[in-house]
């Protein structure tokens, strides 16, 4: 029988900003004209082993209007990593309520030729519109048809969702049925995601995992601050089915399938865990903003020095030199390391094939390589969360339990009764009862192993992404954040010390 972690998060933050949203968490879009990456992004633009050089593209301005045609012009576009289309366009997520926005879009649409959305019988007005709450990393817009002659508003969408627009039958659409265009997902990049993902890495691993494996969105197109993907009739999954055993069993199958990948594919010549070399990275980038903090004075100097950057990077060495003293096995898998329920979605259709099928993994921002223990134990982490709670969206307090060992035990064997060929996807199903009970145990002893990171990790991303509220701080602005990355980053850090410190290993 697997043992019970304790594994609970500290106090929150009493007070890191003037109020709490109401809305769910979502990171800021590309607003601010003066708005940039963060000092020294370049040190760590992805958590890959060794990244391509990533295009260089400004997130503190953005294209004229004048730029975005939609005459017919032909338009040079370059083809970038992997023949994926490209236009030399940016736009500013902040104006997606504005209806020059919906022009934007469509002429990128129509300079990276996305399927059936070039006809010239479509107008900005046959475009609807909704952004897509939950995301942290970027501005996400679902972009259907409208085939209505008036405009549609907006709109927010809770979870990965689309409504349609109805036709009206008094008012024939411009294109026939079976020329709809599909919905598609747009995501606009946000502003501090340049210091922490390399896209061109991104982009490289969508293609692969999409047409080898079939795992992930097609591609469509790339513009200079986002990219446009193909859209699954689907919707995410709720904190509530994380605990469904059908649904629970299904993720820990597709996990599987995920680090059979095989690395050489994506171009990894000689893997090793990533999340030393990002931990590293990012604790300098952390320091910026906590810098600033600290110069304030007062609260934000108590702050500071709770979250204590210097005793973190001693921590981290030490926990480092623990896990390498560990007989656990340390070969890493192409991992998602970022498996919360969000980014799981369940096909409106089942398709041919296991059940478990209908679930798909999106969002490979944060893929790379790592040990499968550190990607499952990050997925027990989100078990506990929940981005779209009306108050602490930012906490893994107040929602839902972390998984009981006898779930955790369900887990491991739906992991392990999946075996799949690396080379071409092919898999066989077995049984989880003929899962051998030592094989449950070692999996367990690597989560337990790893978890501690998954928390660090996190705590130094909220402190990286947390420059509109740094920003807000010292402007004395009154910002209410959609969410709370301050208060996030502090509760995360000392989650990690405390189950470090359980393991004995700080």
């Amino acid at each position: 029988m697997l043992m019970s972690p304790s594994i609970s998060a500290p106090p929150m933050l009493s007070s890191t900003t003037s109020a709490r949203s109401a809305s769910a968490a979502m990171l800021r879009s590309s607003s601010s004209s003066t708005s940039s990456n963060l000092p020294g992004s370049s040190i760590c633009q992805s958590l890959s082993a060794q990244p391509p050089p990533l295009r260089k593209s400004s997130t503190g301005s953005f294209s004229k209007l004048s730029d975005f045609r939609l005459d017919g012009a032909d338009d040079d576009d370059t083809a970038t990593l992997q023949g994926v289309r490209h236009a030399e366009l940016s736009i500013d997520a902040s104006e997606w309520r504005h209806p020059v926005f919906k022009t934007k879009v469509l002429s990128i649409l129509r300079r990276l030729k996305v399927p059936y959305w070039t006809s010239s019988r479509l107008t900005p007005s046959s475009i609807h519109l909704q952004k897509v709450s939950g995301a942290l990393t970027n501005a996400v817009f679902f972009v259907s048809f409208n085939p209505a002659p008036t405009p549609t508003s907006p709109s927010m969408s809770p979870l990965l969702t689309p409504t349609m627009p109805p036709v009206d039958p008094d008012h024939p659409p411009p294109l026939a049925r079976d020329q709809f265009p599909p919905t598609l997902l747009l995501r606009i990049y946000g502003p501090s995601s340049g210091a922490l993902i390399s896209r061109s890495e991104e982009l490289r691993i969508l293609h692969v995992l999409s047409t080898t494996y079939g795992l992930g969105p097609r591609v469509y197109g790339t513009f200079l601050n986002g990219r446009v993907e193909q859209f699954f009739p689907s919707r995410a999954l709720t904190p509530d089915e994380l605990k469904d055993p059908i649904i629970y069993r299904g993720i820990a199958r597709r996990m599987r399938e995920l680090h059979s990948v095989d690395l050489h594919l994506l171009g990894y010549d000689a893997p090793e865990p990533t999340i030393w070399r990002c931990l590293d990275e990012w604790s300098s980038l952390a320091e910026q903003n906590l810098q600033i903090l600290e110069s304030l004075g007062g609260q934000w100097e108590v702050w500071v020095e709770r979250f204590g950057l210097h005793r973190v990077k001693q921590q981290i060495e030490a926990y480092r030199r623990w896990v390498q003293t560990q007989s656990s096995s340390r070969d890493v898998v192409f991992a998602h390391n970022d498996t919360q329920y969000g980014n799981l979605l369940k096909l409106d259709t089942p398709p041919p094939g296991p059940e478990h099928h209908r679930l798909i993994v999106i969002d490979f921002e944060y893929a790379a390589p790592n040990p499968r223990g550190y990607d499952i134990a990050n997925h027990f982490h989100e078990w506990r969360a929940d981005y779209h709670h009306p108050s602490h969206s930012h906490s893994l307090q107040p929602h839902h339990p972390y998984p009981s060992p006898q779930q955790r035990e369900d887990w491991y064997r739906a992991y392990l009764s999946i075996e799949m060929d690396a080379k071409n996807g092919q898999e066989i199903l077995g049984k989880r009862k003929d899962v051998r009970a030592d094989m449950v145990a070692e999996l367990e002893r690597e989560v337990r192993m790893w978890s501690p990171a998954c928390s660090v990790f996190w705590a130094l991303w909220g402190i990286i992404q947390a420059e509109e509220q740094v920003t807000a701080v010292v402007n004395k602005t009154n910002l209410s954040p959609e969410f709370d990355y301050l208060a996030y980053a502090i509760e995360r850090l000392e989650m990690f010390r405390k189950e470090a410190r359980e393991l004995d290993a700080i």
